[in-house]
């Protein structure tokens, strides 16, 4: 069977579109025409539909590059080959082995100008790795291990080969103690005295007061830095096949990354990796094109957005329409954003988000706030059956409709016939091999077009 999507490499109206929504909704993708943003908020308990009903339709809609959360770790499997054989070049990171077909190294996405290492980005990184949020009784604490690890990661850069510019040598530095530590800084200041990594251990070391108080900071990096020295990790750091960010901008690319939704201990390495992925595509779209927006849209699709913890990324979501980047933002309920990034920031996070999806409301919490805009009493949203979605759109009454079936999709029976070809020559193993395998086995396939908004929807 064939696939009738026929996306054009770096023609940006070629990727404009529809976003699936429910059955008889879908909402147009060009934002310069709408005035509105493409980033989605979905909720639903579990079982409502959300990666089946909703996440697999929309990336069936081939509307630009991809990275998506695979909390379940079978998307790259279920979904890769049917994007190989729409053009796109896929891979997949895993946080739960640090394994799959590509590397991620935090220290590989520092900007280097004019032959030093970007001091933003620096700071970043240990910002990320040491957050001053983490530590609830006193933020100084950790913002003094960011500024200690701060001053690590800038020696690495400033002090060893290009070849060693790797997380692995900042915990290295790090486990080399205090007393050698100290004398590295000092002959570095000696043969530089403009030196950005002596003079940020300078001031560290001048703020952190008694040695008991040194001790207590070191140990907070020590802690903060276990995800990142495991074996796995450092594997990851020494694949030659990095993951460039940017090029998602430049080519049809979709990266699947799978993390783990119970065990919570990489939660600081995959929370600065979404991150990095969001600056460093917004620094792409400012300096690598005068319309200061991406060739090829990118949308981030974040299931169990409520096990990340990105910093400011409310203020991110603020700031990424213009540039071609949107992301679907996946949870279970209003409480558990909360929960996570506080009140405020859960509603800018809702608030910077053009439309909402409900797939099954189970709290009274998220019943209420949605309750105005449906202009319904809460137990009219509890009580949703579960065949029927709630739609909320800025600047629009809320509106109940039909679920969306993930077999209604157009391009459906060209998914199934692919994951029917992958289950009979699935025993070499082999995903690359079986993409090329799969399509000699295409033949014509007739489908339906798009889905298409239904502006009158909302009169009703």
């Amino acid at each position: 069977m064939k696939s009738n999507i026929t996306s054009a490499a770096n023609d940006r109206a070629a990727y404009q579109g529809n976003i699936v929504l429910t059955k008889h909704i879908a909402a147009n993708t060009d934002s310069w025409q709408t005035g509105m943003n493409n980033n989605i908020l979905v909720l639903g308990c579990s079982g409502s539909g959300k990666t089946r009903n909703h996440l697999k339709p929309n990336l069936m809609q081939c509307q630009g590059s991809y990275i998506v959360l695979d909390t379940k770790g079978i998307l790259y499997n279920e979904m890769g080959a049917y994007l190989a054989l729409q053009g796109y070049k896929v891979d997949q990171l895993d946080f739960t082995t640090m394994g799959g077909t590509c590397g991620y190294d935090p220290l590989h996405q520092v900007r280097i100008e004019n032959g030093k290492p970007n001091q933003q980005d620096i700071i970043a990184i240990a910002s990320a790795i040491c957050p001053k949020e983490a530590q609830q009784s006193d933020p100084f604490w950790g913002l003094a291990a960011a500024n200690y690890l701060s001053s690590y990661i800038a020696y690495v850069f400033e002090a060893l080969p290009e070849r060693e510019w790797t997380m692995a040598s900042v915990i290295k530095l790090f486990e080399s103690g205090s007393g050698k530590i100290q004398h590295l800084f000092n002959d570095l200041a000696m043969h530089n005295p403009d030196s950005y990594a002596a003079s940020l251990y300078n001031r560290s070391k001048a703020t952190c007061g008694a040695e008991k108080m040194h001790s207590s900071i070191l140990g907070i990096i020590a802690a903060n830095l276990l995800p990142f020295g495991f074996e796995g990790a450092l594997n990851s750091y020494a694949n030659p096949n990095r993951i460039d960010f940017s090029s998602f901008g430049r080519e049809k690319r979709a990266l699947f990354v799978t993390i783990d939704d119970i065990d919570h201990s990489l939660e600081g390495l995959t929370s600065l990796f979404i991150e990095q992925a969001f600056t460093r595509l917004c620094s792409s779209a400012d300096r690598d094109y005068t319309e200061h927006r991406l060739p090829i849209p990118v949308r981030f699709i974040l299931d169990d957005f409520a096990n990340l913890n990105i910093p400011h990324i409310d203020d991110m979501l603020a700031v990424i329409r213009s540039r071609e980047i949107s992301a679907t933002i996946i949870c279970q309920t209003v409480s558990q954003l909360e929960a996570r990034y506080g009140m405020a920031a859960a509603n800018s996070i809702i608030g910077n988000c053009d439309r909402h999806l409900l797939l099954a409301v189970q709290d009274e919490a998220t019943a209420r706030y949605f309750s105005l805009r449906a202009n319904k009493p809460a137990f009219a949203l509890l009580e949703t059956p579960a065949d029927s979605w709630w739609y909320f759109e800025r600047g629009k009454r809320g509106v109940r409709d039909n679920a969306y079936r993930l077999e209604e999709h157009p391009e459906y029976p060209f998914l199934q016939a692919i994951c029917e070809c992958k289950h009979q020559i699935s025993q070499d193993g082999q995903f690359k091999l079986r993409f090329e395998e799969e399509a000699t086995l295409a033949n014509e396939c007739p489908t339906d077009a798009d889905p298409t908004i239904n502006t009158d929807f909302f009169a009703a």
